[in-house]
Formats: structure tokens, sequence, C-alpha cells
């Protein structure tokens, strides 16, 4: 761990003019520091373009975000050769309960949807290979499903058994469900329709929401990317699933305001010309 340090050890000096009396590891990337003026700060190994996407949040007036401490060259990562690395100010977390952070999660990962959404038309010759690629995938792990559920048929009923063909019914559910998605998907891609995408944070745990004095902003977005939102909130789910919140709700007022929008910005261009991004 110390090894690691002491290769960005230079360029904290170097970009921040930081001199360091204390080191503590956090993870295998990060670290709390403390200075000899007193001040801490948390630094994270990083990757080299994780500074586009911070300069584009911020150019997006998305003011969630919690932005590193701009360096010497007023960059917020500072990168060299094939490596990098950003700091922040250091704040203690305290403890807040799952169902507000999860709560107030989805709110602020929403914002920056909106924030920074955009039109895009699908082209049918690039999706195509993706859209294989899932399908081949989604068509495999159910038949790994039905294989499993076809060697429970066939052993001894108790009351493991009785419990995985009583529930079988909800991933034939799931199926239809995608089926449906399909079918959609290829309806758009074929009329062209316009794609909402936004940048997504892309890794939504509930460790990179933090709160300072009372406001909360979103940390470590060097895995977003451009792409279609209801990634975050599918992983966002898939996550904490456990937490009793009313995520139906929850995501049916998101994606009711979505189709509101979508609709006015349909209405006010049905007569327009389209354009390409």
């Amino acid at each position: 761990m110390m090894n690691e340090f002491r290769k960005i050890n230079y360029d904290l000096v170097k970009y921040y003019e930081l001199n360091v009396s204390d080191v503590y590891n956090i993870t295998s990337k990060a670290f709390k520091i403390k200075c000899n003026n007193g001040n801490s700060f948390f630094v994270k190994r990083t990757i080299p373009n994780a500074l586009e996407k911070y300069h584009f949040l911020y150019n997006q007036s998305c003011n969630n975000v919690l932005y590193p401490v701009l360096n010497k060259e007023n960059k917020y990562v500072t990168r060299k050769d094939s490596d990098a690395i950003y700091i922040n100010d250091f704040y203690e977390t305290f403890n807040i309960k799952n169902e507000v952070r999860l709560n107030n999660y989805i709110k602020e990962i929403n914002n920056i949807h909106n924030w920074t959404s955009f039109k895009k038309q699908l082209n049918p010759s690039t999706s195509r290979a993706k859209f294989d690629e899932m399908s081949n995938r989604l068509d495999y792990q159910f038949r790994l499903i039905e294989d499993y559920v076809r060697s429970v048929e066939a052993s001894n009923l108790d009351e493991n058994t009785m419990s995985v063909l009583g529930n079988y019914h909800y991933i034939l559910d799931a199926k239809k469900e995608l089926v449906r998605l399909q079918k959609r998907i290829i309806s758009v891609v074929k009329a062209k329709e316009g794609v909402d995408y936004s940048f997504i944070h892309n890794n939504p745990k509930l460790d990179n929401l933090i709160n300072i004095k009372g406001a909360y902003y979103l940390t470590s977005i060097e895995n977003g990317k451009i792409g279609i939102y209801s990634l975050d909130l599918a992983k966002l789910y898939v996550e904490n699933e456990d937490i009793n919140i009313d995520f139906k709700n929850i995501y049916s007022s998101i994606l009711k305001n979505e189709n509101n929008h979508n609709k006015k910005f349909l209405d006010n261009h049905s007569n327009s010309q389209r354009y390409k991004f």
C-alpha cells in the first residue's frame, strides 16, 4: 500500500503543493492524508479520462457532484503517463438510515440524468451487433434457469424444490416482458425514433453519496459514461432491493415524468427536421 502511495506523493507536492505528514489506507487506490499544516485530504488513483467526465459535468452545471480540488494547472484530475489522481477535502461520514440515503441517492442520480439529457437516434447498422449479443446472452441465461427447473422437477419434492417450482412463474413473466421489450427496441431502431441518453453514474452504490452540511453530493463518477438512464436505476435496485423503500412508485414517477417530457418533445418537433448527434 505504501509503495502505491509513494508513486503519487511526488505529484501531490508538484501539482497541489501538499507536504504529507501521515497516510491512512482506505482502499488499494484511495488514501486519507494529513498535511503538515493540519489539513486532511482524500486522495484516489483513477483513470485518465476521469478528467473529461468531471469537466463535462461541470460544464453541464451539475451542482450535486463532489468535484475534486483543482490542481496548479486548473484541472480536476492530474494525469501522468497512463496514471491519474485526484484529491478532495476529507469529510468525516456519519450514519444515515439506508432508507433515507437511498431515497436521496435516487433523487440525485435522477437530477444528473435530467441535467445531461439529450436525444439520439439509434443506428440500425451499429445497433444490431449489440442487440444480438444481449439477446443471445439472455437466451443462454434463461436456458440455464429452465434446465435447473427441469432438474428440480425430476428430484424428490421437499420444501426447497416446492419453493423453486412455486416461484417459477415469476421467471416466465419476466421472460414475456423481455420479449415485449425486444420487439419495442426493434421498432424504435427501425423507425429511427429519438432515444434519451444522459450521463449515467454506472456505479450507483450508497457509499458514493456523501452529505456535506445538509446537502447531498455524488462521488466516484469516474466509472460514468453516456448511456440510457434506466441502467443506473436497474443497478441501484439490484444493489439495494433488500432496503424497504417503495421502488415501484418512485420509479413509476420517474418514468411517468420522462414519458411526459418525451411527448412534449415530439409534439414540439413533429414537423421539424430530425438531426443526428
